[in-house]
Order: C-alpha cells, then sequence, then structure tokens
C-alpha cells in the first residue's frame, strides 16, 4: 500500500515537472514522499543556489529562488504548517517562485526537484530556515537621480519594507571603470554624491543598511547616470511675416527656432516653451521633441521661448530668447482706434469687416507687463471696464490704472474660436488686427531736444541737428519742433516735422552771428526751449572746390603766359638765325622808280604775259598810272570802239601795259633824290593826259606795230629800310653814270608787282 502510494506521488510529480507553472494547492509532500525523492533524485545538477527569503507586504510572504536551465522542469514544494506546491517562473536564468504565506513562529522548508524529462534523471534540493534570519529588504521600488554641478542627488523608495529601513548605501564608480566607491545616506530616502566629474558618466548599485528586521539587503542592478548636461543651448531665432513670406497672412509671423548642443549624444529631448509676455495660458505652450527645430505661426505679441536639453539625470542650464512686439507693419492692419475715457475704461473701434466674434486685446506702457483682455463681440466696438471684464493684469490678480501724461500701446487679435476665446492652443490659434496707440491726457513736453549741434557752416548756410525728447518727458503726441533763429536783435522761427530731426538753414548773411534754439510742441503745447547754440557764418567759404578751381585758373594763366613768351623767343630766334630775304617789290625804294626803268628792266618778262592777257590785245590801249598818296596803281584803257573810260584797280598778278611815246620823245628824270612825291606824280600825270591827248587810231597803230627797246636807266641811289639791294643795284648799275636823260622806245611793258625781284633781275 505505502509502495503503491510512493510510486503515485513520484508519477505525479514528474508529471507537474513538465508543466512550465505548477499549479498552487495543497500537495501530499509527507515524509515519506519527500524522502523517497531524494533517495532517487541523487543528481547534483540542474538547481544551483537556492534560497529563500521573506518580504514585508500586507503580511509576511516568502520567496525562493534559484538559478537553473531553462530546458528542465521545476517543482517546487513549500512546507510550513502544511504542504504547498508554488508556481515558479524564469527570468534571464534565475527561477523565482511566487509569494507564499509565511508564519513567523515556524520554519519555511523548501524542496525543489528538477527533471530532464527522463524517469530516471532528477535533481532535489531543499531550503530550510528561521523567517526571522531570512528577512529582506530591497532592492528599492523606485529610484529617481539628478545631476548639478558637480554633484549627484539620488532620490529612493522602499515599498512596505520603508518603515524598517534607517538608511541605504550607494555604491558608485565611473563608467568603464572597476574601483567602486560606497557613501552611506543621512536617511531612508536620498543621497548626495560630491565632487563628481560633471563630463563623465557613472554606474550606481543601491543597497538597504541591513537591520534587525531587514537582515538581508541585496544589491541592486547597476544603473548607468549619464553625464551632466553643463551647457545651455545655442538659440538662433528667425521670424518672417507675410512681406518676406507670401504664404504668411497679414497679422501673423513664422517664428523658426533653431538651436544647437555641444555635447547632444547625452541628450534625450529637447523641452521648447513658448509663451507670451503678458502671461496669458494655453493648453498647449510646451513641446517635447527630438529635433533642434521649431517652427511656429505667432501673432504680433511679444512671446519668451525657453528651451533646455534633458536627459535622465536631469536638464541643461534654460536658453531663451524673446520675441519683440511688431508694429513696423502699421499701415498693413485694420483699421483699429482707442479712447481712454477714465483711467479704467476704455472703448475699441474697428473696422465691420472682420467675420471673428473672438477677440483678445493687449496693452501696455513702455517698461509694463501688458494686460490682456480676451472678449467675445459681434459687433465692431466693445468698453471695457475692469470692474465688469475678465481681464487680467501684472500678477494676474489687479488691473492697471491708466495713468496720465503716459502713452499707452494696444493690440487688437482675433482667434478662429466660436465656444471660447481663450487661448486653446499657441501656435496658430490668433492673428493681430491691429495696433493703436493712445494717452489717458496729454500734456506739454517738459524738456526741450537734446545734443543740439551746428554742422557744415558756410557764408550763407548751416545745418542743426538735435535728439528728439524721450517718450516720458515728451506726454503726448509729437506734432512738430519750433526752431527759432535770432541775429542782431531779429528773431524768426521754422516748424518742422516731428519725423526728421535735421534741418539746414539757409540764405544766412556772410560774417554774421546767430542763435539757435529748438522745442518740440504737442496737442497740449510747445514744451521747454533748449539753450542757445551760437555759431558764426563764414566770411570768404574757401573749401576743397575752390581750391582746385583757382590751382586750374592759374595753370592757365601760366600756360598762357609760357606760350606766348615761347611764341616771342621763337620768333626772335628765327629772325636771328634764319632772316627774312626782303622783297624790293613792297620797298618804298621800288615804289620811288619811275616807270621808265620799270618797264626797260621787266620788258622781256612781261612780253609773252602781254600777249596772253585777256584784258589787253592789239585793239586796247592800257595805261598805268601810279598814285603815290593811295600806293595803288591805276590802268586806263581805250577800246577802239568805245572812248576812254578809267577802269578799277587791276588785281597784282594782272600784267600791266604802259604805252611809249610814239616820236620817241624823251623825259627827263631829275636825279636828286630828294623830289618829292608831288612831283613824280605831277609829271606821270601830264605824261599821261598828253598820251591821251594824241590821235587814238594813230597811237594804237604805232603801239601795236613797235617792239619794246632797250635803254639804259639812270642811276638812282635808294634809301630804304632795306639792306639786301645788292641784286637790284647790279640789275640796275649800268644806267647809274650821271644825270644825263634816258630814252624809252614808245612800246607797251608789261609790269608784275607780285613778281620776286630776284627771278625779274634773272629773267632779264
Amino acid at each position: 500500500m505505502r509502495k503503491c502510494s510512493a510510486v503515485f506521488y513520484i508519477t505525479l510529480g514528474f508529471v507537474s515537472l513538465w508543466t512550465p507553472e505548477a499549479s498552487t494547492g495543497s500537495c501530499n509532500c509527507g515524509r515519506d514522499s519527500l524522502n523517497l525523492l531524494k533517495n532517487k533524485c541523487n543528481n547534483t545538477e540542474g538547481v544551483y543556489d537556492l534560497t529563500c527569503y521573506v518580504k514585508y507586504k500586507k503580511s509576511l510572504v516568502s520567496v525562493c529562488e534559484w538559478k537553473g536551465d531553462i530546458s528542465i522542469s521545476y517543482m517546487l514544494y513549500t512546507q510550513q504548517r502544511r504542504c504547498n506546491c508554488v508556481n515558479v517562473h524564469q527570468k534571464n536564468g534565475i527561477w523565482t517562485s511566487d509569494d507564499f504565506p509565511v508564519f513567523p513562529k515556524y520554519n519555511v522548508t523548501a524542496h525543489v526537484i528538477a527533471s530532464s524529462g527522463y524517469a530516471q534523471w532528477c535533481t532535489y534540493k531543499n531550503f530550510r530556515e528561521i523567517p526571522s534570519k531570512i528577512t529582506m529588504c530591497g532592492p528599492h521600488s523606485k529610484l529617481t537621480y539628478r545631476r548639478s554641478s558637480g554633484h549627484l542627488t539620488v532620490q529612493v523608495e522602499w515599498g512596505d519594507e520603508s518603515r524598517y529601513i534607517k538608511n541605504f548605501f550607494v555604491e558608485y564608480k565611473e563608467f568603464n571603470t572597476t574601483i567602486w566607491k560606497e557613501q552611506q545616506s543621512k536617511n531612508k530616502k536620498q543621497c548626495v554624491l560630491w565632487n563628481l566629474i560633471s563630463s563623465l558618466p557613472y554606474e550606481l548599485r543601491i543597497r538597504c543598511n541591513p537591520t534587525q528586521e531587514c537582515v538581508q539587503c541585496p544589491r541592486s542592478e547597476i544603473i548607468v547616470v549619464p553625464l551632466e548636461l553643463t551647457d545651455a543651448p545655442s538659440i538662433q531665432l528667425e521670424i518672417q511675416d507675410h512681406i518676406q513670406n507670401r504664404f504668411i497672412s497679414p497679422g501673423q509671423r513664422k517664428a523658426v527656432v533653431k538651436w544647437e548642443y555641444a555635447n547632444s549624444e547625452a541628450v534625450d529631448y529637447y523641452n521648447v516653451t513658448v509663451r507670451k509676455v503678458s502671461g496669458e495660458l494655453s493648453n498647449q505652450d510646451s513641446f517635447r521633441t527630438e529635433d533642434s527645430s521649431l517652427t511656429m505661426i505667432l501673432s504680433y505679441s511679444a512671446y519668451n521661448i525657453t528651451i533646455r536639453a534633458l536627459n535622465t539625470a536631469g536638464s541643461s542650464p534654460v536658453s531663451s530668447i524673446a520675441t519683440e512686439q511688431m508694429d513696423e507693419w502699421r499701415d498693413s492692419f485694420g483699421l483699429f482706434s482707442v479712447n481712454i475715457t477714465s483711467n479704467n475704461h476704455f472703448s475699441l473701434f474697428w473696422n465691420s469687416s472682420v467675420s471673428s466674434v473672438c477677440y483678445s486685446v493687449e496693452w501696455w506702457a513702455k517698461g509694463q507687463i501688458p494686460t490682456f483682455c480676451p472678449f467675445y463681440e459681434k459687433h465692431t466696438h466693445k468698453e471695457i471696464t475692469w470692474k465688469t471684464d475678465s481681464c487680467w493684469g501684472e500678477g494676474r490678480d489687479m488691473w492697471p490704472i491708466f495713468q496720465p501724461y503716459t502713452r499707452y500701446i494696444f493690440f487688437l487679435h482675433t482667434r478662429p474660436y466660436t465656444d471660447t476665446c481663450n487661448m486653446k492652443n499657441l501656435n496658430n490659434s490668433e492673428t493681430t488686427y491691429g495696433t493703436a496707440q493712445a494717452y489717458f491726457t496729454e500734456g506739454s513736453p517738459i524738456s526741450a531736444p537734446g545734443n543740439v549741434s551746428i554742422f557744415n557752416i558756410t557764408q550763407h548756410s548751416s545745418v542743426i541737428t538735435w535728439c528728439p525728447v524721450s517718450e516720458e518727458d515728451l506726454r503726448g503726441f509729437l506734432l512738430g519742433y519750433y526752431i527759432y533763429l535770432t541775429w542782431d536783435n531779429n528773431e524768426t522761427s521754422f516748424t518742422v516735422d516731428p519725423s526728421i530731426n535735421k534741418y539746414e538753414l539757409e540764405n544766412l548773411e556772410s560774417n554774421c552771428a546767430y542763435r539757435v534754439q529748438l522745442s518740440a510742441f504737442t496737442a497740449a503745447g510747445e514744451g521747454e526751449r533748449s539753450d542757445f547754440k551760437h555759431f558764426v557764418t563764414n566770411l570768404l567759404e574757401f573749401t576743397a572746390l575752390n581750391s582746385i578751381i583757382a590751382t586750374v585758373v592759374v595753370g592757365i594763366i601760366i600756360l598762357l603766359l609760357a606760350v606766348h613768351l615761347s611764341c616771342r623767343l621763337l620768333h626772335r630766334a628765327k629772325d636771328l638765325l634764319w632772316p627774312n630775304i626782303p622783297n624790293p617789290e613792297n620797298s618804298n625804294a621800288v615804289q620811288k622808280i619811275e616807270i621808265a626803268y620799270e618797264l626797260g628792266i621787266l620788258e622781256p618778262l612781261n612780253r609773252q604775259r602781254l600777249e596772253e592777257s585777256e584784258g589787253c590785245d592789239s585793239s586796247t590801249v592800257c595805261v598805268v598810272v601810279s598814285k603815290r598818296e593811295k600806293n595803288t596803281p591805276i590802268l586806263l584803257c581805250e577800246d577802239e570802239n568805245s572812248p576812254f573810260i578809267p577802269e578799277q584797280i587791276v588785281p597784282p598778278d594782272t600784267p600791266t601795259q604802259v604805252p611809249t611815246n610814239e616820236s620817241g620823245s624823251t623825259e627827263t628824270f631829275p636825279m636828286d633824290l630828294n623830289k618829292t612825291d608831288s612831283t613824280l606824280n605831277t609829271s606821270v600825270d601830264e605824261e599821261i593826259k598828253t598820251f591821251v591827248s594824241k590821235d587814238p587810231e594813230k597811237t594804237i597803230s604805232n603801239t601795236t606795230g613797235s617792239d619794246f627797246i632797250r635803254t639804259s636807266q639812270p642811276a638812282v641811289v635808294f634809301m630804304s629800310d632795306y639792306t639786301t639791294m645788292e641784286i637790284f643795284q647790279q640789275v640796275t648799275m649800268a644806267g647809274i653814270q650821271g644825270p644825263s636823260m634816258q630814252t624809252v622806245k614808245p612800246a607797251l611793258v608789261t609790269v608784275h608787282p607780285g613778281q620776286d625781284y630776284v627771278k625779274q633781275s634773272y629773267l632779264s
């Protein structure tokens, strides 16, 4: 009977071994059956490091663990007051049982049977211990850590056994090193490790400090702590509006946030937070991303953008950047105006073309945090009063009272929602409709324009510059400037537009002292005048351009003088080195020679030209008359068919014919050189009269039928300014013998006064 029971239980045990998880329940693990298993399963392999421990939970429970092979089946029997079969499971080569109840006063016994599937092969191991000696605390149930400024803070949670743990140990070492260091905490929750190297990762192990209630304190698994993020990200912000990007609507702008981190491999992710400066919150204003950029569509409000890098050890320092309010494109905004009626009330007016019903208005003064007020409105105007509207100011618990002489800026935004006007999403959630400025009460400026300076002073003009009055001292909207100009008990003023801070004073008197004052004015009146600024206009304006012009003029004058002197010097040098040969024809001496001598000398040269002359032929008589008063020969011609009529002056190149006396009469030319021109002219005139008074037909026949007769001329000494008369004297030397009378055969002789006397002498 007993043998049958033993065989039955053994068979049941082996069947259970083939099941990965045995069912928990009552098992017949009597002493005889366990002894039989112990005797039959004498193999030593398959079960290693069997241990059991007691854990503190709602009640005391025990857990058994051992190392084994995943190809072997295991069966666990526990026995305290009764025997139980307990399920087991495997993880990473460690077999662990389910929790089973433990009674503190009774020993805990565990039997493990391992079988490979063969009936003749099995392994038996058991564990027996008093519960108070196998109580275990840990490992921890939760651990967090944070690195900052070279130290590591470890936070530990212990679970149900926490009330029995007083403190714990942290074992640590640098990553990939072998030497462990240990530090004990001061309490059971936190331990701080100091003087760590921020740029190195570390490895940690946690275990509790053993006590009477926590006899066993096993080490936790190794925890790798990454390096500390000590640097803030490098952040850049790019803003594009509807002018720069046509895909963006007016009233919105595209914000592209880019950042870089030096040790990016140690970063798990980045956290980007975008919030309005006014403090208005949205349902989503924080973004988690693993990328290094973020693109958003924002309104023209002011925003604060912060970025930080994070890993399991903590976060880096925050890098932040702010976007200012944008009102440069005010002309492209919608029609929007504000009227402040009291210190806690104002009115808004906008265009009726807006289709939105949800709005948000922001306003602020310089140096203040904007106040915001979302509202729902179907009309084109809104009255806002702090007592009735949900508006939030600085600190979100107070309304900023409007102050006199202070400029306030207003932004009106539209939102696409219809159910609520609160901001749901920061990205692409609103559009700026318009902007306006307003004063509760305007005043006159309390200070004058500063830094008044005078530049570019000339004879009749100067330029004045100044710095505008500050917004705080202006106390109203600037309408312009007054410029007061004073000189010699005279004063005049000019009005200047508010957009400029430079003005040119013109039409000033030269070398005159002036004084200048400036003041700004608003709708409330004129402000303070500046101090006098003195200047004196120039007496003589001498600039670089004038110096250049003067230099050019002087250079031209010097050049002209040099050319003039050079020409004179060249002319004198030419007269000295290459003197001109004088032309006797132009000499006074030649002009005083009587006609008879010229006819004899020039007869051979003029005979041929006389025949070719068009004006004098066989039927024409030509007479040359010399008039000393005009120094011009006169040609008298008589045609056979017309009466004798004196003609115009014959050109120099025209041959001149002089008739000779037909009767061969001789005329006497006195040798006295001092004889006056009038005597010569009288004799010539008388000869012409005698010649004309004769019978014309007889004269013509005698003239054409006779030849020129060469005669000897009297010797004549010529007194003239010419010095080279040698050739002429050689020609006329034969005739200079005495004061005898010379006869000339009546004939016609052609004379060319323009013929060079050298050539005439040669041809004769």
